[in-house]
């Protein structure tokens, strides 16, 4: 007989009929014990002893058994799964590291993270009508856009924490973590005007009209910032990409958007941009038409993303791996039931200097 109290034969019979497909009675007949034991052995919590808990541990191993989610959960009503919605597609670069950030807190605390993505106001209302009827997760972290209070009381009744992440507004929110893009901004207007620029512009895509998103406010941010520095509405001009459906901006975005820069009939000596990802396209079209960068034309961009680096672009420096990390530790206290000494809070932005930008004289 093993230590188990088993014989050889019976244990290769549960080897081979359940090794697919083991249950937690499998487990607790070839380990010697009970259900409930093996249980507690398996999610670490209740008393079991050390040596009960390697026989267990032992036994499951063999069977290749896992102890199920669900039933782990019923007795206390949790799915173990935090809902990570954003806008915008998930392999963008924002998007992925918040992400990151995100798992790299709630995955060890046994949770579950579920990316979804919206790309439209239909979409958004769509996912939350169906939301409250599924009740598949106990928190839900949304991601760079406004999420206002309807929606959050459209949640209210589940219970579900709602924690907003670099969103233009803490309005619905049960809490969150965001960079001001006001000051970030503002930062960027400033570097361009101690830099010597008095003809400066910023560019941007297209904004829904369904939507808002952190990046929406950027222009307005951008007039302000440049009006309280002494610029006039001729000095800061806007340019804003086409409407487009599929969420990239067409392949004639960037010719159009360099012709009216050229033609606007000012000599701009500084650009801001809405994002690298917006910055270094247009830099490759500027240099088409023969314009030196950054000679002739200083251009930053706003994030810091890893093509940031590579293209060597000024820019202004956010952190979206420390915004999620953040984010899934006020989950993860709220899901606790704990209170947030500072539910709402902001991150610090911060200028990068490169290759793109220089100082030109003083006019």
């Amino acid at each position: 007989m093993t230590q188990t109290g088993m014989g050889r034969r019976d244990c290769n019979r549960i080897r081979e009929v359940f090794m697919a497909r083991a249950s937690i009675s499998d487990v607790a007949q070839l380990a010697g014990v009970s259900e409930s034991t093996v249980s507690r052995a398996l999610n670490g919590k209740g008393r079991v002893s050390d040596h009960t808990r390697q026989r267990v541990t032992a036994a499951a191993d063999e069977l290749n058994f896992t102890l199920s989610r669900n039933a782990s959960t019923l007795a206390t009503g949790k799915t173990m799964r935090v809902l990570f919605l954003v806008s915008g597609e998930l392999k963008a670069w924002f998007n992925a590291s918040a992400l990151q950030g995100v798992y790299g807190v709630l995955a060890p605390e046994g949770y579950d993270v579920m990316p979804s993505f919206i790309m439209n106001g239909a979409e958004l209302q769509r996912y939350f009508a169906e939301l409250p009827k599924n009740r598949n997760a106990d928190a839900i972290i949304v991601s760079s856009f406004l999420f206002s209070q309807e929606l959050h009381d459209q949640l209210a009744a589940s219970g579900m924490p709602v924690i907003g992440l670099n969103s233009p507004s803490t309005q619905g929110f049960d809490a969150s973590i965001t960079i001001d893009d006001n000051i970030a901004v503002a930062q960027g207007v400033q570097l361009l005007y101690s830099l010597g620029h008095r003809k400066i512009a910023f560019l941007h895509d297209c904004i829904p009209t369904d939507m808002l998103y952190s990046t929406s406010t950027r222009t307005e941010s951008f007039i302000a910032a440049a009006h309280r520095l002494g610029y006039t509405d001729d000095d800061c001009r806007i340019f804003s990409a086409e409407p487009h459906q599929n969420g990239h901006p067409p392949s004639d975005t960037f010719p159009k958007l360099t012709a009216q820069l050229l033609s606007c009939g000012i000599p701009i000596t500084g650009i801001m941009a809405e994002t690298d990802e917006f910055a270094i396209p247009l830099i490759k079209e500027l240099r088409k038409q023969q314009v030196r960068i950054p000679e002739d034309v200083s251009v930053l961009g706003f994030d810091d993303a890893n093509i940031a680096d590579i293209a060597d672009l000024t820019t202004i420096h956010q952190d979206p791996i420390e915004l999620g990390r953040r984010a899934a530790i006020k989950a993860l206290a709220l899901m606790r039931g704990k209170t947030l000494e500072h539910p709402h809070e902001v991150l610090p932005t911060r200028p990068v200097l490169r290759q793109t930008t220089r100082r030109v004289h003083m006019v």
